[in-house]
Protein backbone atom coordinates (compact mmCIF):
# COMPACT_ATOMS: atom_id res chain seq x y z
CA UNK A 1 0.00 0.00 0.00
CA UNK A 2 1.80 3.03 -1.35
CA UNK A 3 0.78 6.60 -2.40
CA UNK A 4 1.33 7.05 -5.63
CA UNK A 5 3.71 9.63 -7.69
CA UNK A 6 1.01 12.49 -8.71
CA UNK A 7 -0.71 11.70 -4.97
CA UNK A 8 2.97 12.62 -3.18
CA UNK A 9 3.07 15.65 -5.41
CA UNK A 10 -0.40 16.78 -4.08
CA UNK A 11 0.89 16.64 -0.69
CA UNK A 12 3.59 18.39 -1.12
CA UNK A 13 1.58 21.43 -3.41
CA UNK A 14 -1.35 21.54 -1.40
CA UNK A 15 -0.28 20.93 2.32
CA UNK A 16 -2.71 17.74 2.50
CA UNK A 17 -3.62 14.41 1.15
CA UNK A 18 -6.49 11.97 1.86
CA UNK A 19 -5.52 8.37 2.67
CA UNK A 20 -6.94 5.02 2.30
CA UNK A 21 -8.14 2.77 4.79
CA UNK A 22 -5.47 1.74 7.13
CA UNK A 23 -7.74 0.13 10.89
CA UNK A 24 -10.18 -2.83 10.03
CA UNK A 25 -13.48 -2.80 12.46
CA UNK A 26 -11.69 -4.97 15.02
CA UNK A 27 -8.94 -2.70 15.18
CA UNK A 28 -11.51 0.48 15.53
CA UNK A 29 -14.23 -1.56 18.12
CA UNK A 30 -11.12 -1.80 20.53
CA UNK A 31 -9.73 1.66 20.21
CA UNK A 32 -13.61 2.94 20.50
CA UNK A 33 -13.67 0.55 23.45
CA UNK A 34 -10.84 1.58 25.25
CA UNK A 35 -11.00 5.24 25.00
CA UNK A 36 -14.93 4.48 26.25
CA UNK A 37 -12.51 3.24 29.83
CA UNK A 38 -10.75 6.45 29.72
CA UNK A 39 -13.34 8.28 29.75
CA UNK A 40 -15.13 6.58 32.40
CA UNK A 41 -12.03 6.82 34.75
CA UNK A 42 -11.68 2.36 34.06
CA UNK A 43 -8.75 2.51 32.25
CA UNK A 44 -5.90 5.00 34.07
CA UNK A 45 -4.63 7.76 32.28
CA UNK A 46 -2.10 10.74 34.14
CA UNK A 47 -4.88 13.16 34.46
CA UNK A 48 -2.66 16.17 33.36
CA UNK A 49 -2.51 14.37 29.78
CA UNK A 50 -6.42 14.27 29.52
CA UNK A 51 -6.58 17.78 30.68
CA UNK A 52 -8.77 20.35 32.04
CA UNK A 53 -11.61 19.55 29.45
CA UNK A 54 -12.76 16.49 30.83
CA UNK A 55 -14.48 17.60 33.33
CA UNK A 56 -18.40 16.65 33.37
CA UNK A 57 -20.36 19.52 31.75
CA UNK A 58 -23.04 19.84 34.14
CA UNK A 59 -25.71 21.65 31.64
CA UNK A 60 -25.80 18.64 29.51
CA UNK A 61 -25.01 15.53 31.54
CA UNK A 62 -21.85 14.55 29.03
CA UNK A 63 -18.15 15.25 28.19
CA UNK A 64 -17.79 18.18 26.18
CA UNK A 65 -15.32 18.16 23.17
CA UNK A 66 -11.99 16.39 24.44
CA UNK A 67 -8.35 15.91 23.55
CA UNK A 68 -6.22 13.20 25.16
CA UNK A 69 -2.64 13.45 24.52
CA UNK A 70 0.69 11.22 24.67
CA UNK A 71 -1.98 7.59 24.87
CA UNK A 72 0.48 5.57 23.66
CA UNK A 73 3.34 6.49 25.80
CA UNK A 74 1.02 5.18 28.68
CA UNK A 75 -1.58 2.51 27.04
CA UNK A 76 -0.72 -0.44 25.57
CA UNK A 77 -3.51 -0.16 23.49
CA UNK A 78 -2.81 2.72 21.60
CA UNK A 79 1.17 1.87 21.54
CA UNK A 80 0.23 -1.11 18.75
CA UNK A 81 -1.37 1.29 16.19
CA UNK A 82 2.30 3.01 15.48
CA UNK A 83 3.46 -0.63 14.64
CA UNK A 84 0.69 -0.55 11.74
CA UNK A 85 2.09 -1.36 8.07
CA UNK A 86 -0.19 0.21 6.27
CA UNK A 87 0.67 3.94 8.19
CA UNK A 88 4.35 3.11 8.12
CA UNK A 89 4.83 2.92 4.35
CA UNK A 90 2.45 5.89 3.81
CA UNK A 91 4.09 7.70 6.12
CA UNK A 92 7.51 6.97 4.58
CA UNK A 93 5.88 7.65 1.21
CA UNK A 94 5.29 11.68 1.95
CA UNK A 95 8.27 11.62 4.76
CA UNK A 96 12.12 10.98 4.47
CA UNK A 97 13.01 7.73 7.50
CA UNK A 98 13.05 6.70 9.21
CA UNK A 99 9.87 8.03 10.24
CA UNK A 100 9.27 8.49 14.24
CA UNK A 101 6.25 9.45 16.34
CA UNK A 102 6.66 12.50 17.58
CA UNK A 103 3.10 12.43 19.84
CA UNK A 104 -0.24 11.37 19.67
CA UNK A 105 -4.00 12.28 20.77
CA UNK A 106 -7.68 10.96 21.02
CA UNK A 107 -10.14 13.61 20.19
CA UNK A 108 -13.44 13.00 21.33
CA UNK A 109 -16.71 15.26 19.71
CA UNK A 110 -20.29 14.44 21.55
CA UNK A 111 -23.39 14.47 20.38
CA UNK A 112 -24.80 17.82 19.99
CA UNK A 113 -21.90 19.98 20.84
CA UNK A 114 -22.30 22.24 18.46
CA UNK A 115 -19.82 24.81 20.27
CA UNK A 116 -17.43 22.07 19.80
CA UNK A 117 -14.84 23.55 17.82
CA UNK A 118 -11.02 23.40 17.27
CA UNK A 119 -9.76 26.79 16.43
CA UNK A 120 -7.84 27.27 13.47
CA UNK A 121 -4.17 26.59 13.92
CA UNK A 122 -1.25 25.21 12.28
CA UNK A 123 0.70 22.41 14.69
CA UNK A 124 4.29 23.86 14.46
CA UNK A 125 3.24 26.41 15.84
CA UNK A 126 3.49 24.29 19.17
CA UNK A 127 6.46 22.21 18.19
CA UNK A 128 8.77 24.83 16.82
CA UNK A 129 11.35 23.63 19.33
CA UNK A 130 12.18 21.14 17.18
CA UNK A 131 12.83 21.56 13.66
CA UNK A 132 12.69 22.07 10.56
CA UNK A 133 9.36 22.56 10.14
CA UNK A 134 8.71 20.04 7.88
CA UNK A 135 6.65 17.57 9.99
CA UNK A 136 3.21 16.03 9.53
CA UNK A 137 0.20 14.33 11.01
CA UNK A 138 -1.55 10.76 10.31
CA UNK A 139 -5.28 11.69 11.19
CA UNK A 140 -7.50 8.70 11.52
CA UNK A 141 -11.26 8.48 11.72
CA UNK A 142 -12.60 6.37 14.24
CA UNK A 143 -15.77 7.00 13.33
CA UNK A 144 -17.37 8.88 9.92
CA UNK A 145 -16.21 12.26 9.67
CA UNK A 146 -18.64 14.11 8.63
CA UNK A 147 -19.18 18.11 8.14
CA UNK A 148 -22.21 17.65 10.21
CA UNK A 149 -20.35 16.23 13.04
CA UNK A 150 -17.00 18.70 12.67
CA UNK A 151 -14.79 17.03 10.60
CA UNK A 152 -11.35 18.70 10.10
CA UNK A 153 -11.45 21.64 7.58
CA UNK A 154 -8.20 22.93 5.59
CA UNK A 155 -6.80 25.99 3.54
CA UNK A 156 -4.83 24.10 0.72
CA UNK A 157 -1.57 25.53 -0.23
CA UNK A 158 -1.36 27.59 3.54
CA UNK A 159 2.10 25.52 4.47
CA UNK A 160 3.73 27.77 2.16
CA UNK A 161 2.30 30.87 3.35
CA UNK A 162 5.00 33.34 5.27
CA UNK A 163 3.09 33.80 8.33
CA UNK A 164 4.54 35.74 11.77
CA UNK A 165 3.00 34.44 15.13
CA UNK A 166 3.42 32.74 18.23
CA UNK A 167 1.75 30.57 20.70
CA UNK A 168 1.52 33.46 22.91
CA UNK A 169 -0.41 35.43 19.87
CA UNK A 170 -2.94 32.67 19.49
CA UNK A 171 -6.35 34.25 20.70
CA UNK A 172 -7.93 31.58 22.37
CA UNK A 173 -11.39 33.17 22.77
CA UNK A 174 -11.76 33.39 18.50
CA UNK A 175 -11.32 30.41 16.65
CA UNK A 176 -11.23 32.28 13.49
CA UNK A 177 -8.43 34.30 14.69
CA UNK A 178 -5.68 32.83 12.15
CA UNK A 179 -7.95 33.21 9.05
CA UNK A 180 -8.10 36.98 10.02
CA UNK A 181 -3.99 36.93 9.79
CA UNK A 182 -2.97 40.18 7.95
CA UNK A 183 0.23 38.74 6.31
CA UNK A 184 -2.26 35.88 4.39
CA UNK A 185 -1.20 37.16 0.92
CA UNK A 186 -3.91 38.99 -0.76
CA UNK A 187 -4.32 36.54 -4.11
CA UNK A 188 -4.14 33.44 -2.03
CA UNK A 189 -7.16 31.09 -2.19
CA UNK A 190 -8.61 30.62 1.63
CA UNK A 191 -11.29 28.64 0.90
CA UNK A 192 -12.38 26.56 3.77
CA UNK A 193 -11.57 22.63 2.51
CA UNK A 194 -14.03 20.15 4.59
CA UNK A 195 -11.97 16.43 4.79
CA UNK A 196 -14.52 14.37 5.34
CA UNK A 197 -12.76 11.23 6.73
CA UNK A 198 -14.12 7.21 6.74
CA UNK A 199 -14.26 5.15 9.60
CA UNK A 200 -10.70 3.17 9.54
CA UNK A 201 -9.23 5.92 7.00
CA UNK A 202 -6.11 8.24 7.37
CA UNK A 203 -5.63 11.61 6.36
CA UNK A 204 -2.53 13.23 6.05
CA UNK A 205 -1.17 16.80 6.89
CA UNK A 206 2.14 19.25 6.95
CA UNK A 207 2.74 20.76 10.12
CA UNK A 208 2.28 24.28 8.36
CA UNK A 209 -1.00 23.43 7.06
CA UNK A 210 -3.63 25.90 8.14
CA UNK A 211 -6.40 23.96 9.41
CA UNK A 212 -9.39 23.46 12.45
CA UNK A 213 -13.02 22.26 12.78
CA UNK A 214 -16.49 23.12 13.90
CA UNK A 215 -18.93 21.02 16.62
CA UNK A 216 -20.98 17.95 16.43
CA UNK A 217 -24.54 18.68 15.12
CA UNK A 218 -25.36 14.86 14.96
CA UNK A 219 -26.79 12.42 17.56
CA UNK A 220 -23.63 10.37 17.03
CA UNK A 221 -19.97 10.79 18.74
CA UNK A 222 -16.70 11.75 16.40
CA UNK A 223 -13.48 10.39 17.34
CA UNK A 224 -10.32 10.45 15.79
CA UNK A 225 -6.85 9.17 16.78
CA UNK A 226 -4.13 11.24 15.70
CA UNK A 227 -0.20 10.39 15.16
CA UNK A 228 1.98 13.43 14.90
CA UNK A 229 5.41 12.00 12.90
CA UNK A 230 8.84 13.68 12.72
CA UNK A 231 10.87 12.54 9.24
CA UNK A 232 14.08 11.28 10.25
CA UNK A 233 16.04 14.12 10.38
CA UNK A 234 14.06 16.30 12.87
CA UNK A 235 16.33 18.15 15.73
CA UNK A 236 16.05 19.07 19.36
CA UNK A 237 16.23 23.36 18.31
CA UNK A 238 15.01 24.71 22.02
CA UNK A 239 13.02 23.52 25.05
CA UNK A 240 9.84 22.10 26.07
CA UNK A 241 7.16 24.28 27.13
CA UNK A 242 4.45 22.89 27.75
CA UNK A 243 4.48 19.14 30.24
CA UNK A 244 1.60 17.75 28.30
CA UNK A 245 3.71 16.94 25.54
CA UNK A 246 6.55 15.22 24.09
CA UNK A 247 9.90 16.06 25.88
CA UNK A 248 12.96 16.84 24.39
CA UNK A 249 15.32 17.10 27.27
CA UNK A 250 16.54 13.37 26.67
CA UNK A 251 18.01 14.63 23.64
CA UNK A 252 20.43 17.62 23.29
CA UNK A 253 20.31 20.29 21.34
CA UNK A 254 20.98 20.29 17.75
CA UNK A 255 21.05 16.13 17.75
CA UNK A 256 18.48 14.45 16.23
CA UNK A 257 15.33 13.19 18.08
CA UNK A 258 15.36 9.33 18.47
CA UNK A 259 14.90 6.68 21.26
CA UNK A 260 12.79 4.92 22.89
CA UNK A 261 9.76 7.57 23.77
CA UNK A 262 10.03 8.46 20.04
CA UNK A 263 9.27 4.81 18.52
CA UNK A 264 10.27 4.43 14.59
CA UNK A 265 7.14 3.81 12.12
CA UNK A 266 7.71 0.18 10.12
CA UNK A 267 9.54 0.72 7.09
CA UNK A 268 7.98 0.24 3.86
CA UNK A 269 8.11 -3.46 2.91
CA UNK A 270 8.85 -4.59 -0.62
CA UNK A 271 6.79 -4.89 -3.47
CA UNK A 272 3.98 -3.74 -0.88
Amino acid sequence: MHFSTAEIELFHQQGYLAGPRVLDDEQLEKLKRRIDDILAGKTAMPQLLVGETAERSKAQGQLPSLKVVNLFRHDEVFAKVYNNEAIGTLAHDLMPGPVRVWEDQMIYKPPFEEQAALGWHRDYTFWNHVGPADMATCWIALDDATVDNGCMHVIAGSHRWELEFSREDVDVHNPDWLLEHPQIPAAANTELVPCEVKAGHCHFHHCLTLHGSYGNKTDNMRRSYVLHLMPGHTRRIGDSWNERMARVENVALGEIVCGPQYPELPFPSNGS
